[in-house]
């Protein structure tokens, strides 16, 4: 698409500049993938609902080859309808071709994937590298997300009161998430160990470089996991997956779901209390509890 197209989608950014950066790389990212799928004769204006079914049939691959599934498509697509509407409300455009098509997509529902105990500790005797067996742990046992996780600062880290400040999580809301005993000796030696890098940023977990972890770092990082555990789990783990395991087995645990949701920084109760039975294993162990020990 044109470049009068980019600079639109420039204002789209700027006024939405309140949001967290996260919010905003996700609006760039969905807008850019669409520009790209045409040539520069696409505007904008110009744009038709078969355009949009173009894309959604034939965006199957991104530009570093990865596979596109039925649901980034539809989420790509809802980005670009959230953009028209803004655009129209604004009146820099005067029509959505897309909002009609948008309507007829349904995200397909997913099974969560999660790590049993037992496939936790596979995972951490598997993690050999010492900068990622401490990200591996602190992601299984707080469930931050991963970009929270990279903007971690060193203060916010209190290893007295055993808590963590998560700044500017999802929707822009900071809350705590807490450090138990067997993290709490791991994240000490770390702090050691941190102190002896040659350090770059102000971030608590950084590279042995002593650098911020970029989104090419975590790459790395999900990469090794892939490896190390593609013979073991019969899934991709990925730091994702570390979130839902912590869901999962708390709520496993009997966690109050209230308290979970704060933890894990929900929006939602509906959200947390999807991590109830969620998967296969956990249902049938319940089934098997209840049916097993009727007198």
């Amino acid at each position: 698409m044109n470049e009068s197209s980019e600079k639109l989608v420039e204002k789209f950014l700027n006024f939405h500049s309140g949001h967290s950066q996260n919010t905003i790389k996700y609006y760039k990212s969905g807008l850019k993938a669409f520009m790209k799928y045409f040539d520069e004769s696409k505007t904008w204006e110009n744009i038709t609902i078969e355009d949009a079914i173009n894309f959604y049939n034939g965006y199957n691959q991104t530009e570093d080859g990865r596979i596109v599934n039925k649901n980034t498509k539809i989420k790509r697509l809802n980005d670009v309808n959230r953009f028209y509407g803004w655009a129209i409300e604004h009146q820099f455009l005067f029509k959505n071709p897309v909002k009609t098509f948008v309507k007829t997509l349904k995200f397909e529902k997913k099974e969560r994937l999660n790590l049993s105990e037992k496939q936790v500790a596979t995972v951490l005797a598997k993690v050999m590298n010492y900068d990622y067996y401490v990200y591996t742990l602190f992601l299984l046992k707080t469930g931050v997300r991963i970009s929270e996780f990279q903007n971690i600062l060193y203060v916010d880290v209190d290893l007295e009161d055993h808590s963590i400040y998560i700044r500017g999580g999802k929707g822009g809301k900071d809350r705590y998430v807490f450090i138990d005993n067997e993290l709490l000796g791991h994240l000490k030696k770390y702090d050691a160990y941190r102190e002896n890098l040659n350090l770059k940023t102000n971030c608590f977990f950084v590279t042995e470089l002593g650098k911020k972890l970029t989104n090419y770092a975590i790459d790395k990082f999900r990469e090794y996991l892939k490896e190390v555990t593609n013979d073991k789990i019969p899934f991709d783990v990925t730091p994702h997956v570390f979130r839902h395991t912590f869901g999962t087995l708390a709520c496993e645990d009997d966690m109050n779901l209230i308290v979970l949701s704060k933890i894990m920084g929900h929006s939602n109760l509906n959200t947390t209390s999807g991590y109830v039975h969620s998967n296969k294993e956990s249902r049938k162990k319940e089934y098997l509890r209840v049916m097993n020990n009727k007198k």
